[in-house]
């Protein structure tokens, strides 16, 4: 940039510059420029003087914010408009000035000098002021930013010089540039122009009381070093998310060193990076190079997040805004609809960072507070030092096993080992414990699950809760009264002895009145309710009555914080797996399509109505089998998640009509829509040889959904797997509890298909009971187990949600800001529902902009605003081609040219490699020293020969000093091989 404009002012004081093109050794080929020309020729020299200083200093204000020397918060001036109107105000009349002030012509400039410092003096505080108004975090986008203008700075000094090669040059990297910068904003949901007047979210609105909150609901769990190895240790699959916290504790080179160990134990570990993290364009990318970590272990965004939900453990080192889960579940959040790594979707989270501020947004991070979520507080290498030394720990003290293992010695060592010390501890924890559960046989006569299983109980303890476990409890689940005293629970031998000892019973089915009159008054019970039934209406009527607080747990918010407790998705995703399995035993035929000697048979069909949790899991399992499967749901925001499982959405066309309620699950529709429906599955039914069915409604019968006439379509061995037996089921011909074959056609609609995975679907629901009961056991800040107790809190909203008797009162149904979801629409007037859409991509509600006058259709072909972009390129070339000369045509030919080039070149290259490309693109800019050498060959001594030269010399640092950057850069990347 500062080359760039030093041979601007050098082109205007070079007395030669009315000759439009010379030789080496002085001919002339064309000898006085037109009118036009020069016209074009002193356009071109101001903006390569302009762009040239605003890249010069904005360039050096951005280097001093990434070294600290200036604060990265956005510094705005008052009245910026008005300074920014004044400056630009004084550029254009001291750039007319230069040029038409008195008798002044190419040969005489002494007199306009003043003029054309001024302008370079005015433009560099330009740059210095609007590099200043952007904060850190968007520092990736402005450095992109002034990247790209350093290339049409070139690009200007190309066409004052008549340069072909800066031309090309210039557009490549300037549009390349462009590029680079818009796809930086649309991953921070924000357009250019935001950025670059400066601040976050300051919209000038008044704050809603959403964007008031002093904090995120919940509470924060901290945890140690240790805690931390436990978890890794013993995970499969880890993510690690580094973070701008990552580089300035410069901790790549230990994440590294902690990387190559875990990978060495067997664990998967791969690294998600968003798009914008850190200060600068692939800022991690470059780092974790650096510390030798293999890029095919990196990945972006839109690769990793559909990961999260399957990773064992996830790890943020010093991220905060681009792990928000506000930006998908808070509307008014000032990164609302922002593209954000899903790390709270994993099965535990850990986030690393020195205090709990708030990132460069300034907004509150939900994430900290999530269940799955803990705290690992401190410096950021430090705090991995730290795990690296414990892993080598565990890895010297538990040695992998020998490949031949002597059967005595191995008999030998097991009697030598220490005794657990948890075993040991035992009698003192259940001593110490403040609160006693209670878990008993189920009454239901298929019901095999149990409450909690041993693993739960264990938990517990150590938490400072006593299990009581009827005898026998277990038994179906595969849990025996040993492993549950190993793990530390008491075995009593009946229900009326835990009714009786006990403080809160948890159970997995509906609870019954007769165990409700067990209970003495002000004990609690947690199992499932059906709160919207008669039947719940009248439980909790009766535990009113006794003084018993009853908690639904299928009444739990469906809310981002309670993922971790929620039964419904942990037992539905069970019964979607299990149905493709029964299908798959009834069903006569592969599910995968094969080719063999003895003949070509298709693949399976499957049809799923209904994508709630259940029907996702069902979707995932036929697709890794091999069936072709197609989804149906009358919530469109589904189709996304269909689509990702490897399923077919299938669509109708109900612009008006969407099948979601407020707390998330379908309501019922329109008769119109309910004919189509049908006759839509009544096409599929020819076609597939497996529905399964999942559609519920809440407190109401199933809907009827595969009627008789679809069955009677289906082909012979068809079957249909129905999971709403239980409140009369989706076919028609269904009998709840029981297998029907109708016609050739099986159709299952067991109502106990959990039950029959019992080990797997109690494993699930004694953690969700386990994570309930921490919540409702809060820790105490800096207190100890003693001091914790049972605290029903009406102010949580989880827990609010859940209550449905609490002190001899009924509380059910909770407020309807308890339930609601964050997909959920809010209530909207007639004129209101007009102006608001669904987001299906973020699950997020909000008011979109006014349409310009430029978005609008003209003739349905085109919008105003393409059309005007047409005009103006039109109106633009058709007056080059009347009055510019054919050498300047040319030149803008190779521009354009060259700007499409450069464009696709972006589009191929990986994130990853961001930095380096920018580093060479930069360097290419740098070929801008051939004006300086064009200018260095005038006559000696005169001021245009020194400011050629010194053009050269600033050059060529750009020229050598970036490509042997990049060159470095580029070598700091390898793959795993």
């Amino acid at each position: 940039g500062l080359a760039a404009a030093l041979e601007g002012v050098a082109l205007y004081l070079d007395p030669m510059a009315i000759k439009f093109v010379r030789g080496a050794g002085g001919e002339v080929y064309y000898n006085e420029q037109t009118d036009a020309m020069l016209l074009v020729q002193a356009i071109a020299l101001i903006l390569s003087i302009v762009i040239g200083c605003m890249t010069f200093t904005g360039s050096c204000v951005a280097v001093l914010k990434l070294h600290g020397t200036i604060a990265s918060k956005p510094r705005i001036p008052p009245f910026r408009w008005g300074i920014t109107f004044l400056m630009v105000t004084a550029i254009i009349v001291c750039s007319i000035l230069a040029f038409v002030g008195g008798d002044r012509t190419w040969n005489d400039r002494e007199d306009g000098l003043a003029m054309i410092l001024a302008v370079a003096g005015v433009s560099s505080l330009w740059g210095i002021l609007a590099v200043l108004a952007i904060g850190g975090g968007d520092m990736p986008v402005s450095i992109s930013f002034l990247n790209s203008l350093s290339g049409f700075s070139t690009s200007a000094a190309g066409f004052m010089t008549v340069n072909k090669a800066l031309v090309i040059s210039g557009a490549f990297v300037g549009c390349s540039g462009i590029i680079l910068t818009l796809v930086m904003c649309n991953a921070m949901n924000r357009s250019i122009y935001h950025v670059l007047v400066g601040g976050f979210g300051d919209s000038g609105k008044p704050k809603t009381p959403a964007s008031d909150k002093s904090g995120p609901e919940g509470q924060v769990t901290e945890v140690t070093a240790e805690d931390v190895v436990d978890i890794l240790t013993s995970s499969k699959n880890v993510i690690i998310v580094p973070g701008y916290g990552m580089a300035v504790a410069k901790a790549q080179h230990a994440i590294a060193d902690m990387t190559s160990i875990l990978r060495a134990r067997g664990v998967r570990v791969r690294f998600a990076i968003h798009p914008v993290a850190g200060r600068l364009p692939g800022h991690m990318n470059v780092l974790l190079a650096e510390a030798r970590v293999p890029y095919d272990i990196i990945l972006g965004m839109d690769e990793i997040n559909h990961d999260f939900p399957h990773t064992d453990a996830v790890l943020v080192i010093g991220a905060n805004d681009t792990v928000n889960p506000a930006a998908q579940t808070d509307p008014d959040s000032p990164i609302a609809g922002m593209p954000v790594l899903e790390v709270w979707k994993a099965r535990q989270t850990f986030v690393m960072k020195r205090t709990l501020n708030v990132g460069y947004a300034g907004v509150d991070n939900p994430l900290f507070v999530q269940p799955n979520n803990a705290m690992y507080l401190g410096d950021a290498k430090k705090s991995v030092e730290a795990l690296i030394d414990l892993l080598r720990t565990k890895t010297t003290s538990n040695p992998e096993p020998k490949a031949v293992v002597d059967i005595e010695e191995q008999a030998t060592q097991k009697t030598l080992d220490p005794v657990d010390k948890f075993v040991a501890e035992i009698p003192m924890l259940q001593q110490d414990a403040f609160l006693t559960i209670g878990v008993t046989n189920e009454t239901s006569v298929h019901e095999q699950r149990v409450s909690l299983v041993p693993s739960g109980v264990k938990r517990l303890l150590k938490q400072g809760m006593l299990v009581l476990v009827e005898t026998g409890a277990g038994s179906g689940a595969g849990f025996n009264d040993a492993a549950y005293e190993d793990a530390g629970a008491k075995i009593v031998p009946n229900a009326e002895a835990v009714y009786k000892s006990a403080e809160v019973i948890i159970k997995v089915a509906e609870t019954l009145k007769s165990e409700i009159g067990n209970l003495d008054q002000g004990k609690t019970i947690i199992s499932f309710v059906s709160p919207r039934t008669d039947g719940g209406m009248a439980l909790m009527q009766t535990a009113a009555t006794a003084g018993v607080n009853l908690l639904a747990v299928d009444a739990i918010p469906r809310i981002s914080r309670a993922q971790s407790l929620d039964v419904l998705s942990s037992q539905a995703k069970i019964a979607g797996y299990r149905s493709v399995v029964e299908a798959m035993n009834v069903y006569q035929r592969f599910l995968n399509g094969e080719v063999t000697a003895a003949g070509k048979f298709d693949p399976c069909k499957v049809l799923v109505v209904g994508a709630g949790v259940a029907g996702l899991s069902a979707i995932g399992t036929s697709v890794a089998m091999g069936a072709i499967v197609r989804a149906f749901d009358t919530r469109l925001e589904t189709k996304e998640q269909v689509e990702s499982m490897g399923g077919e959405f299938l669509v109708l066309n109900f612009d008006d009509e969407d099948g979601g309620d407020d707390t998330g699950y379908a309501k019922t529709m329109s008769k119109e829509f309910y004919d189509k429906e049908m006759k839509m599955f009544r096409e599929q039914a020819k076609e597939c040889q497996i529905i399964i069915t999942t559609a519920a409604i809440p407190g109401r019968p199933a809907p009827k959904l595969i009627m008789k006439d679809a069955v009677d379509n289906m082909q012979p061995g068809s079957v249909i797997v129905d999971l709403a037996g239980a409140t009369g089921g989706n076919c028609e011909l269904t009998e709840p509890g029981k297998v029907r074959i109708y016609n050739q056609i099986t159709i299952i609609g067991v109502t106990d298909l959990i039950s029959r995975m019992s080990w797997q679907a109690s494993s699930m629901y004694s953690n969700n009971m386990s994570n309930l009961m921490e919540l409702l056991c809060p820790k105490q800040s800096g207190g100890t187990s003693a001091e914790r107790k049972l605290d029903i809190n009406m102010e949580d909203k989880v827990i609010r949600g859940m209550t449905v008797v609490k002190d001899n009162t009924i509380t059910w149904p909770p407020p309807e800001d308890v339930t609601k979801t964050a997909a959920a629409a809010p209530k909207l007037t007639k004129s209101d529902s007009e102006i608001w859409r669904d987001d299906h991509t973020t699950g997020i509600e909000r008011k979109p902009k006014t349409p310009s006058i430029f978005s609008k259709r003209v003739f349905d072909l085109t919008t105003v605003g393409e059309l005007c972009a047409v005009v103006c390129g039109g109106v633009f070339f058709g007056i080059a081609a009347i009055y510019a000369h054919y050498f300047f045509v040319n030149m803008l030919l190779y521009f354009i040219l060259s700007g499409f080039l450069g464009y696709y070149l972006i589009l191929n290259v990986a994130p990853a490699l961001f930095s380096p490309l920018m580093s060479t693109s930069n360097s290419l800019s740098g070929v801008v020293i051939l004006g300086g050498m064009v200018q260095a060959s005038l006559p000696y001594g005169s001021v245009s020969q020194i400011l050629g030269c010194i053009a050269i010399s600033v050059a060529a640092i750009n020229v050598f000093g970036g490509f042997a950057v990049s060159y470095r850069m580029v070598l700091m990347f390898r793959t795993e091989n």
